[in-house]
């Protein structure tokens, strides 16, 4: 084997292991890449999830500063908005006015539902409240599922 013989063999060899470190480097770029977007998407989700809460609690601050109406009409859809809102934000967010106006269990709620001596209407209010409240939890169990894997990726 002459020299020339020599080099070439050593700039193939050379060449074939700089292609397998750019062909790892690329990889774990592509990780890295994945990694990065994945949490770009849950802040950015989150974002989204804070200004909806911003504007419920901003919503829900108008209308209990506003201390009532004259009108009975208007004052029952101030309190069925206020509830929705309280509905929306959370025991999490608003503990007081939550265990104010809601303070009944999940199993309390439903079973108030379900009493054929209550009003229809009251038991319509209260199931469309739970129905919020029961979105609202299953988007928060696939934010915490979303923060899960987003810790596993990293």
């Amino acid at each position: 084997m002459t020299l020339a013989d020599f080099i070439q063999v050593l700039v193939v060899v050379t060449a074939a292991g700089a292609s397998i470190v750019a062909l790892v480097i690329a990889s774990k770029d592509r990780k890295h890449a994945a990694a990065i977007a994945a949490a770009d998407r849950h802040a950015s989700a989150e974002q989204a999830r804070l200004l909806v809460e911003l504007e419920a609690a901003k919503r829900l601050s108008i209308l209990e500063a506003r201390g009532g109406h004259t009108d009975p009409v208007i004052v029952k859809d101030m309190g069925a908005e206020t509830l929705a809102l309280i509905a929306l934000l959370g025991p999490e967010r608003v503990p007081n006015m939550w265990n104010r106006r809601v303070a009944k269990c999940d199993d309390e709620l439903r079973a108030f539902i379900t009493d054929e001596t209550k009003e229809q209407f009251l038991r319509d209010a209260v199931e469309a409240e739970r129905a919020v409240y029961d979105v609202l939890r299953d988007l928060r169990q696939l934010r915490d599922v979303s923060s899960q894997r987003l810790a596993t990726v990293r």
